[in-house]
């Protein structure tokens, strides 16, 4: 077994052990080589390349979490801005898999401005859904990302090349906001950024009551019309 795949080996079973449900690795060569993508929401910027933060970047390590429970769907008022649930598990997780590589002798960043819908399709984990989204066959599009850059040489893994939307429009059809088209979101009108930067006043009450609704006077659930609707990772 060649070096680059031993490591590969003992990576993924480190984070697996680590609580990480999905992991997959990337060449940042390869992640480099594609054109910068507009990122809307609060970011308001182009993606970067992994130079940018790591200039002698080998590889990315992708971790995927199944958020298993609405629970981690919360999002949480702190200091006037949000923190949500559903990313803490994938801190520990990066922050061991991170120090893993480090006691081997490596350099590692667990900060990328990257797309890490596009990480996660190179990596094997799924396609990108109608609902901007990536759809894995087993968990559907229950899942949150990180990656975690290192100058470590890793054999990196097929993309995911499979259509699992297909005909399927479902999740265009259940949006509550009518916010999405095929393979694109409306950050202007999704329910879930609306109400997270406090725009739309009295106009969108109705609908934050009911597909988004308070759990307490600084938190609320945020809207999984279109993850519900998806026929991958249906909850039982």
């Amino acid at each position: 077994m060649r070096e680059t795949e031993r490591l590969a080996k003992e990576v993924k079973e480190f984070a697996v052990r680590s609580g990480a449900d999905l992991v997959g690795i990337v060449s940042a060569a390869t992640i480099d080589a594609l054109p910068p993508v507009w990122v809307g929401w609060t970011i308001r910027e182009y993606t970067g390349k992994t130079t940018d933060t790591m200039p002698d970047a080998k590889s990315i390590i992708v971790v995927g979490y199944n958020v298993w429970d609405e629970m981690l769907e919360t999002a949480i008022r702190k200091d006037g801005g949000w923190v949500y649930p559903g990313y803490f598990p994938l801190t520990t997780i990066t922050l061991r898999v991170a120090r893993f590589l480090e006691t081997g002798g490596f350099k590692t960043a667990l900060s990328f401005t990257g797309s890490y819908k596009r990480l996660a399709q190179l990596a094997g984990f799924g396609n990108y859904g109608k609902n901007s989204l990536i759809i894995n066959p087993v968990y559907g599009p229950w899942i949150r990302l990180a990656p975690i850059l290192t100058n470590a040489e890793i054999i990196a893994d097929k993309p995911f090349e499979t259509d699992l939307c297909g005909e399927c429009d479902a999740c265009i059809k259940a949006c509550p906001m009518g916010a999405l088209s095929p393979y694109r979101v409306d950050d202007a009108k999704c329910l879930v950024g609306l109400h997270l930067n406090d725009l739309g006043g009295s106009r969108y009450v109705e609908a934050i009551r009911r597909f988004e609704p308070a759990l307490s006077r600084c938190s609320h659930l945020m809207c999984m019309e279109c993850q519900k609707a998806c026929r991958y990772g249906k909850r039982g």
